[in-house]
């Protein structure tokens, strides 16, 4: 039962920011020239994606929840707390690296946030999460700013 709540906690939690996601995709300005859809196509499929996957994970919480009910319930245990703890430091760490990206920039905001979230999920494997968090970060880098040409906050770096 501690598994599906926190899978229940984490789908409400993605479903929550992917709205946010969504609210500020939305005063994305139009362009004028180019494609109609402009910066907006990419971003909305990725909130999109991420409310289907919150409601994909809802909607097995519950089948997993309604297969349990002839199961003795589970006593509570002190590790519900912690796990709502992870939950808001997650939030908590992300709103930062929304925070910082701009002024940061991708090459230094993304590794570091992501090194964070790899050392906690991943933990005493500093070298793979570092290594991991490096690159991710060029691939996603030369996929979208280099081949795609989309711009990313560059922060002090000026490349």
């Amino acid at each position: 039962m501690r598994a599906l709540r926190a899978d229940f906690l984490l789908a409400v939690t993605v479903f929550i920011v992917a709205a946010i996601y969504l609210h500020a995709d939305a005063g994305l300005p139009r362009a004028h020239i180019g494609d109609p859809l402009g910066p907006k196509a990419f971003p909305a499929l990725v909130g999109g994606g991420l409310i289907l996957s919150a409601l994909l994970l809802l909607f097995e919480t519950w089948n997993k929840r309604r297969a349990l009910t002839d199961q003795q319930p589970e006593p509570r245990s002190k590790d519900e707390g912690h796990l709502i703890l992870v939950m808001l430091g997650m939030v908590a760490w992300s709103a930062l690296y929304y925070y910082v990206f701009e002024s940061a920039g991708y090459l230094i905001a993304t590794p570091i946030f992501l090194f964070g979230m790899l050392s906690y999920f991943n933990q005493g494997r500093h070298l793979a999460n570092l290594v991991i968090a490096a690159c991710f970060t060029a691939v996603v880098y030369l996929l979208f700013s280099i081949l795609l040409g989309v711009p990313l906050p560059s922060g002090p770096l000026s490349l």
